[in-house]
């Protein structure tokens, strides 16, 4: 289909040292001859004749698509149906239950925006991979992307499909890259395509009005060019004849020429304002093309001007390779030729434009949105309500021929029936029914209630997603149905979270590519302090150009119930873990805080870490504030260690010294056994040769307290005997029904 053969690209590469490979600035040198050589001229017949078939091609499915949008925007009534109603003196009135449910779908998503993180793809470039995150982050907030994503979801849940665009615009502009929403209206693509991705799809169209002056300054070498153009415009009704309404609508009406123009100030002045259609086109050709084999950038279209792919190969981490493969060129043109041609400059040879779908038909796989299954349903709302207001603001009157005296005419008896105050003459004897059929007004409003219960039906959101009091009156019911609303929408935003995936690969590989000098930004956290990231600034681990790292969605899309829920089950399982294993529910309180959704989540949950000692799951490098953390705890744990050393050695030689003191003792005892036993012997020889001193010493001992071994043995036998005798009364004493209390204590 296409014949552009390789030395387009090569030759120029070869001729001119571009500032960045394969740029399309040599396209514009290059521009007075080449562009309108035979093979472009072809070119330019057959991506025209591409454009013009998927116009034709998606065109019911984009009258669709516009009509859906206007059903959200309140224009619900055909032209023919209001002129009908206006002819009865009432009002097209139009009741949007519609735009409730799909409000609270793009509530959702801003209230549950994405956040993304890079990781290496090697251990030791884990410091790059940090940096280019935080220029993700930076260039994310510069380009407003948050808010241009939201309007692009908003197009894909109203028709079906909504348009980001993430390309290189030069310093001269501000930041180098830049993230922009494109509305649908703009583009065609390759309708056999398949993929979500566009994998799969040749080419993708965008087209573009501009002011003729402003085409003559970017392509002033294309100027003659230019003037056909708008020459060609003239020509035809609608413009200039390759658009549809969904396109060309706002332009037609700019131009006076719309359904609803009404302003004549150009026949006045004779000024007509000159605008010339451009087409953009991103298409996959046939050509062999310098690659890198194996390696850290394996894969990738070699830039010799890249720093990380010139160390690589020098490095031989990986080779240049001649391969024939589909690479990515852009064409600008008009309806009258050429305008621009050239590669694609962006490395990753991928479109610079991704999709957000949302539902597509199966038969030809065209998009459509939330509002296309509520949509007959939402008109005959309207159209419901309007024949009740018309019953109950008319009168049906069923008489009979004679009824209307010969003095009053028809139209007078009908004005006189209408007025509230009215008073009728009739012929007697005649019938007369006023307000016949007024009771069939109930029943539309009834049919108008149905439809509003079924668009919650089909569209999935309920009242219990809306907040809305229903019979629903348990949290669990409540809740249940909250999830129902969330998985009848959770397709689109399954496809949002892959598209937002399919951007930051995009703005990853062109930040590698094109992120290559110095720079120093700014980036703010939670609470708004302001940290400074130097990039590229000579040391490694702030080159971001000479690394690969991969681009993930850190945290999925979750409706704001969903999350609750999930969070209100963790809470049930942190009350139950609290009474019985305290330590276990601290050891998973930072995770539990993580899933709310509350202000200053991360600082909450990096105060807790530090309290509990808990660190980042996800962290693969420890911070220096863990690693200090670990410094410091390490020391405490030799400290403890070498207090419970201390304390052992202590004990043992307070144990050695009492057992030291013991044997003391025990030898001091011995010796004053052995001196009793001497004194008592002496004693005994005494006595035995003065008999007469025994009694003396006996009383002496006697006064003095002393008790000899036999007089205790005696005494404790006295006592015992006593004893047992008062036990022995006592039982027999006791009444025969009372057990003693020796019994009852061997009972209880």
């Amino acid at each position: 289909m296409f014949d552009l053969a390789a030395d387009d690209g090569s030759v120029r590469k070869k001729r001119y040292k571009s500032p960045l490979p394969d740029s399309p600035a040599p396209a514009r040198r290059r521009a007075g001859n080449a562009l309108d050589s035979a093979k472009n001229v072809r070119l330019h017949h057959d991506l025209l004749g591409l454009y013009t078939r998927e116009m034709d091609r998606q065109a019911e499915s984009r009258r669709d698509m516009a009509k859906d949008e206007d059903i959200y925007d309140n224009i619900q009534w055909d032209e023919a149906d209001a002129a009908q109603v206006e002819g009865r003196g009432q009002v097209p009135l139009v009741f949007n239950v519609t735009a409730t449910s799909i409000d609270w779908v793009l509530g959702t998503e801003k209230r549950a925006r994405t956040d993304f993180k890079v990781l290496p793809r090697r251990k030791e470039d884990g410091q790059p991979a940090q940096r280019k995150s935080e220029l993700l982050k930076y260039l994310s907030d510069v380009n407003h992307s948050t808010f241009a994503v939201s309007r692009a979801f908003e197009d894909a849940a109203k028709v079906g499909i909504g348009w980001m665009e993430d390309g290189y615009q030069g310093d001269e502009e501000g930041e180098p890259l830049f993230s922009r929403y494109e509305s649908w209206r703009n583009i065609l693509w390759d309708s056999s395509s398949v993929e979500p991705s566009l994998s799969d799809a040749r080419y993708v169209f965008r087209s573009k009005w501009l002011d003729l002056d402003v085409a003559c300054a970017l392509f002033p070498k294309r100027r003659s060019l230019l003037q056909r153009s708008v020459d060609d415009a003239d020509n035809f009704a609608m413009v200039d004849g390759y658009g549809d309404e969904a396109m060309d609508g706002p332009e037609l009406e700019a131009q006076g020429k719309g359904l609803h123009s009404s302003y004549t100030s150009d026949n006045v002045t004779g000024y007509q304002r000159r605008r010339v259609r451009i087409i953009e086109a991103w298409v996959r050709m046939p050509v062999t093309a310098e690659r890198i084999s194996g390696g850290t950038f394996g894969g990738e279209l070699f830039d010799p001007l890249s720093r990380g792919h010139v160390e690589a190969i020098e490095q031989g981490d990986g080779e240049v390779i001649q391969k024939p493969g589909m690479r990515m060129y852009v064409a600008l043109f008009t309806t009258a030729g050429m305008l621009w041609l050239s590669p694609s400059p962006y490395r990753h040879n991928q479109f610079p434009f991704t999709p957000i779908w949302n539902k597509r038909r199966g038969r030809d796989g065209m998009p459509y949105g939330l509002v296309r299954n509520v949509r007959d349903i939402q008109i005959d709302i309207n159209k419901r309500a309007s024949k009740a207001l018309h019953i109950l603001s008319t009168n049906k009157v069923v008489i009979d021929e004679d009824t209307i005296p010969a003095s009053t005419t028809v139209e007078e008896f009908l004005d006189e029936v209408a007025r509230p105050d009215g008073v009728i003459v009739k012929t007697r004897g005649s019938h007369l029914e006023l307000n016949a059929d007024r009771d069939l007004s109930q029943w539309q409003l009834e049919l108008m209630s149905r439809n509003i219960n079924m668009v919650q039906q089909v569209g999935g959101v309920t009242d219990e997603n809306l907040g809305r009091s229903t019979n629903a009156v348990s949290g669990v019911a409540i809740q249940a149905r909250q999830e129902q609303g969330a998985l009848a929408t959770a397709k689109l935003f399954d496809n949002h979270r892959f598209a937002q995936q399919l951007r930051g690969e995009k703005i990853l590989a062109n930040i590698e590519q094109f992120m290559s000098e110095q720079k120093m930004f700014r980036i703010t956290n939670m609470r708004g302090k302001p940290e400074y990231v130097t990039v590229n600034d000579g040391l490694p681990e702030n080159d971001i150009v000479r690394t690969k790292a991969d681009y993930v969605i850190d945290e999925a899309d979750w409706r704001a119930s969903v999350r609750q829920a999930q969070v209100d089950s963790l809470l049930d399982l942190l009350a139950k873990l609290a009474p019985v294993a305290p330590q276990l529910a601290v050891a998973v309180l930072d995770l539990i805080v993580e899933a709310m959704d509350i202000p200053q989540r991360d600082e909450l949950v990096k105060r807790i870490r530090q309290v509990t000692g808990m660190r980042d799951p996800d962290a693969t490098d420890e911070s220096p504030e863990d690693i200090a953390k670990a410094q410091a705890a390490q020391q405490q744990q030799e400290l403890i260690l070498r207090d419970a050393l201390a304390s052992i050695a202590k004990k043992e030689a307070e144990a050695a010294r009492n057992q030291a003191q013991a044997g003391e003792i025990k030898a001091r005892t011995a010796l004053s056994n052995v001196g009793a036993q001497k004194s008592a012997l002496e004693a005994a020889g005494t006595a035995a040769a003065v008999p007469s001193l025994a009694d003396i010493a006996d009383h002496i001992l006697h006064e003095a307290g002393f008790v000899s071994r036999t007089e205790g043995e005696e005494t404790m036998k006295t006592l015992a005997t006593q004893a047992a005798a008062q036990q022995q009364a006592a039982a027999q004493a006791a009444p025969p029904d009372q057990p003693t209390h020796e019994t009852a204590i061997g009972l209880g």
